[in-house]
């Protein structure tokens, strides 16, 4: 029970102190679980109680996500999400393999090394652009978009 604590109450503080610089709350919320888990601090390590209330937290921003989302917008703009996905695949998988190849990293680690790169995080990205209001502009739609067809 102080594990949620800690977690929420310094979530909220890290939030709030990014907005006030004009961050996205969520690149503060980041920025205390890097320091408060292993990487730094090590105050907080991930385990089923933790990894649990991650699962619902994604499972309830998504679907959060999924209410504000307009249908007939994402399917005006079906195009250039497909787009969006498919470049934002090819070109990190693409570039980071050849990078990797030149630093005579062998070919399917180097391949591995590129999917790694065009993984995406949809909850971020969604949470961004619901906190800057433009989850249902154009561009917000097409990314919101182009995240579905990632994931599928």
């Amino acid at each position: 029970m102080a594990t949620l604590a800690i977690i929420l109450i310094s979530t909220l503080l890290a939030g709030h102190f990014s907005k006030r610089v004009g961050l996205p709350a969520v690149i503060g919320q980041l920025l205390v679980g890097i320091i408060l888990g292993p990487a730094l601090l090590g105050i907080l390590h991930e385990d089923s109680f933790i990894h649990t209330f991650s699962e619902i937290g994604v499972v309830l921003l998504m679907f959060i996500a999924g209410l504000e989302s307009d249908l007939a917008l994402l399917k005006r703009y079906l195009k250039p999400s497909v787009v969006v996905a498919v470049l934002g695949v090819v070109l990190p998988v693409g570039t980071i393999t050849v990078l990797c190849r030149l630093f005579e990293i062998n070919a399917l680690e180097s391949l591995f090394i590129g999917v790694i790169f065009a993984a995406t995080s949809v909850s971020i990205s969604v949470e961004v652009l619901r906190e800057l209001n433009v989850l249902e502009s154009k561009e917000g739609t097409i990314i919101l978009g182009a995240a579905w067809w990632m994931i599928y």
